[in-house]
């Protein structure tokens, strides 16, 4: 402001602010306005304690835009309103609307004339009232303060956007998730916040909810300023203007990463083993039955399998019960890796094991390698390697013929039968042809 010789306004008798005191006494008097302002305005200049007001020379439109911008931006109409002027007759159709869309209190002009005194003076007593719009403004400027120090102290992002997509407001945690700084946000849009094919996506479902005027709520990750992956909740609604048409809308991001993680956590507590990490019980049977209804629709066979350890009282007695964990853990360990990611491995309880996996080669296979693999591979147990065999019973099945817990007495029997037949082998049994239970 201080590089450009245009006189962009004037002042009524309202106290200079210190940083635009010499500014102002390099372009003209605070007694004096310039002479393009008129007799009648200059006349209402002289008269003391009319109220304070910004009153902006609008002679040349850049020029007025630029310095309500500039004076907004310095604080300056935090409590003081201002008016145009408009030196010259002719210039309210291409200036008027522009400055209430800016949120000046009044537009003179020239053409008023010797009323113009008047209009000002009437405009000013208006100002000075409590009831008045200078003071409703400066409860509106309260107000909105109060409002943006209460969101700021919000841990959640939230932001505001008008129909056209741009953003109107936001809180201290949307300029922190974001990291970029206010003004890079306000009167801007997605597409200059955020990468394209983002952009993209947000501003298709920002009309979407336009067009519903209704809220959304939904789950989804975004990454924060940090680099940082996160879990978040959005909560979007549309606000109307007086016609009814949306207007914009609101929204507010929570992060729900950590409860999230927890749901996580304690879902893999319910589903799985404590010691060896693999399915427990209750979680196997509830998976099992799927898999059975699954196949059964496509019309596939299934095997299921228990096996367990041979004489793991005697491994337990002889290198104790930690000793016993870790075998239990390097048996679930070394089967797991046999198996497909799409196969199912339980602990049942104690040394008792459980697969299901889709096919009948694939269940014959696996069942006769397993206990061959596992007795060529003892566990490293300094001072010595610590080793074990497994007893294995194994049905192939088409569902329907028999219920999961059927299933499992009869793989139970083919597993004692096994240890029958001496231990360290594998029993299988095709169940397919034979009739329900």
């Amino acid at each position: 402001m201080s590089q450009d010789p245009t006189p962009f306004f004037l002042l009524s008798d309202a106290p200079v602010p210190a940083a635009l005191q010499a500014w102002v006494h390099s372009r003209h008097s605070l007694l004096l306005p310039p002479a393009s302002a008129g007799p009648a305005l200059q006349e209402w200049m002289r008269v003391p304690e009319l109220g304070h007001c910004w009153l902006v020379d609008g002679a040349e439109l850049d020029a007025w835009r630029a310095c309500v911008d500039a004076l907004r931006g310095a604080g300056w109409l935090e409590n003081l309103p201002w008016a145009l002027w408009l030196p010259e007759p002719g210039m309210r159709d291409g200036n008027a609307s522009l400055a209430w869309e800016q949120g000046a209190v009044e537009v003179f002009d020239a053409a008023q004339g010797a009323d113009l005194v008047q209009d000002i003076q009437v405009l000013l007593q208006r100002l000075r009232s409590p009831h008045g719009q200078a003071a409703q403004l400066r409860r509106d400027r309260a107000e909105q303060k109060a409002l943006r120090a209460s969101l700021d102290n919000l841990p959640a992002p939230i932001f505001i956007k008008n129909a056209d997509g741009v953003y109107t407001e936001a809180n201290q945690s949307f300029v922190d998730f974001l990291g970029l700084s206010r003004e890079q946000i306000i009167g801007k849009t997605v597409y200059d916040v955020a990468p394209p094919e983002l952009a993209a996506i947000y501003a298709d479902a920002d009309q979407r909810l336009l067009a519903s005027g209704t809220r959304q709520i939904y789950d989804t990750q975004v990454r924060w300023a940090d680099g940082s992956l996160r879990e978040v909740t959005f909560y979007k609604a549309v606000f109307h203007g007086v016609d009814g048409a949306p207007a914009g809308q609101a929204g507010a991001i929570f992060d729900i990463t950590e409860r999230k993680r927890m749901e996580r956590r304690l879902r893999t507590l319910a589903e799985t083993d404590s010691l060896t990490g693999i399915l427990n019980r209750r979680s196997f049977i509830e998976q099992a039955e799927r898999r059975m209804r699954d196949a059964l629709a496509a019309q596939e066979p299934v095997t299921v399998m228990l096996f367990d350890l041979d004489h793991f009282k005697q491994i337990n007695d002889l290198h104790g019960h930690a000793a016993g964990d870790a075998v239990l853990c390097h048996i679930s360990s070394l089967v797991g890796h046999l198996l497909r990611a799409e196969d199912m491995l339980a602990r049942m309880g104690g040394d008792e094991f459980a697969i299901m996996l889709h096919g009948a080669l694939d269940g014959h296979a696996v069942a006769e390698r397993l206990p061959a693999v596992v007795a060529a591979t003892p566990m490293a147990h300094p001072p010595q390697h610590v080793a074990c065999t497994i007893s294995l019973g194994a049905l192939v099945i088409h569902p329907g013929q028999h219920s999961l817990d059927s299933l499992l007495h009869q793989a139970d029997l083919a597993l004692y039968e096994a240890k029958n037949q001496g231990r360290n082998r594998s029993v299988v049994r095709d169940y397919r042809l034979l009739s329900p239970v």
